[in-house]
């Protein structure tokens, strides 16, 4: 009785044994890469073993992602592998790609496995296994950024002619493609020899590049910043469209302008030893403050008693009048008299300006003391006098 119950327990041990001896097992060896980042889209190797002592025969792989993972495998989910020996390994390819939106973190990814035990071997044996992708980085995604605007030269005036030059750097973490840019512009800036659209093309990460606008900018240009709008648009690797929109300020610097609006003569009318005044009118027509304003006279040193006045500041739009004495010489000639008026001034940036007129005065001969007219008018009667007395004198011989 004792051998039988030894006996029994022999074949249970047997049986046991024979059903592991049946059983392949496979194991996930190694995952290359196992670590991607947003947006990604690279091959990952997936290795295998068959750790147990039997070969299995037509050997397959399927993955089934789920729906809402972030993890996605572009191409086909199923691969034939065919025989796999003892201890023996293999490797299979998926092309996967991650969500451009997908959080950090590990996920799972199962993976059946199908395999015969023999050659001829009707049944498919299966056994589900879970490879993880590890989800680490930012997203994947080029990030065009303005460094710095500059003007050539740097003091943009109204009717000057300038460049705008515009740094752009890719600080993104990937290229970008089919790169162009668009600046839209005030009606008063005019475009110079160029177009106000530029394609750059490609830029990689980290990369700088520079573009360039000419342009004219009206004399009508009143002092102020201008913003302009600066359009870029691109395409990272995956081929989304990036569209980014930025004001740039255009700061420019009017000018004065100064003219001479009136000219008073007081008296109007100029004879030797007149006194009086000669006064200037002038006006800043500009859109800037018109600084150390200077009036000169040139013409009239037997007319005018003084030949430069100091104004000092004139703002836009505003009006200042000078006056020069006016004290005309005994022996200055009669006659027409060109007087040249020369105006100097400056901008707030320092630069000079300056123009000038000529402007035409008459001197008449002075008055006598008494009137030409009575002196005529005294001659008129003083002939009729006469003549009236002749008359009388005549007749009145006739009648004696």
């Amino acid at each position: 009785m004792k051998y039988i119950i030894y006996l029994i327990i022999l074949l249970l041990l047997l049986l046991q044994f024979g059903s592991a001896y049946d059983t392949n097992k496979f194991y996930i060896i190694d995952i290359t890469p196992n670590a991607l980042s947003p947006s990604d889209l690279k091959t990952v190797k997936i290795t295998v073993e068959n750790t147990l002592i039997k070969p299995a025969y037509k050997v397959g792989i399927e993955i089934f992602p789920e729906k809402e993972s972030p993890v996605k495998v572009v191409g086909e989910l199923k691969k034939e592998i065919g025989f796999v020996g003892v201890k023996e390994r293999f490797t299979v390819d998926y092309d996967i790609y991650i969500d451009k939106n997908a959080e950090n973190g590990v996920y799972y990814v199962p993976m059946k496995i199908l395999w015969k035990k023999s050659a001829g071997e009707e049944e498919t044996m299966e056994e589900t296994l879970y490879f993880s992708i590890r989800i680490t980085g930012e997203l994947k995604r080029a990030n065009i950024d303005i460094l710095n605007v500059t003007t050539i030269p740097e003091k943009v005036m109204p009717g000057d002619d300038f460049s705008l030059r515009i740094n752009i750097k890719n600080v993104g973490n990937s290229d970008a493609k089919s790169l162009k840019s668009r600046l839209i512009i005030d009606s008063l800036f005019i475009p110079v020899g160029s177009d106000t659209e530029k394609y750059i093309g490609s830029l990689g990460v980290n990369e700088t590049v520079s573009i360039e606008f000419n342009m004219y900018v009206k004399r009508s240009a009143e002092s102020g910043e201008y913003p302009l709008r600066f359009v870029l648009e691109y395409e990272d690797e995956f081929s989304r469209t990036n569209i980014k929109n930025t004001t740039i300020g255009v700061v420019v610097k009017g000018s004065p302008r100064i003219y001479i609006q009136e000219i008073i003569i007081e008296p109007s009318k100029l004879t030797t030893d007149t006194e009086g005044l000669f006064m200037i009118r002038l006006i800043n027509t500009g859109t800037e403050k018109a600084e150390d304003v200077k009036v000169r006279i040139a013409g009239a040193d037997k007319i005018l008693t003084e030949g430069h006045q100091f104004i000092g500041e004139i703002a836009p739009e505003e009006s200042q009048t000078v006056s020069f004495g006016v004290s005309v010489d005994e022996d200055a000639e009669i006659g027409k008299h060109g007087l040249k008026i020369d105006i100097s001034y400056q901008d707030t940036f320092g630069k000079s300006y300056e123009n000038s007129k000529i402007y035409e005065i008459t001197v008449f001969a002075a008055e006598p003391f008494i009137p030409t007219e009575y002196i005529y008018a005294l001659i008129a009667i003083v002939v009729l006098s006469l003549i009236i007395y002749l008359i009388i004198a005549v007749r009145f011989k006739e009648e004696e």
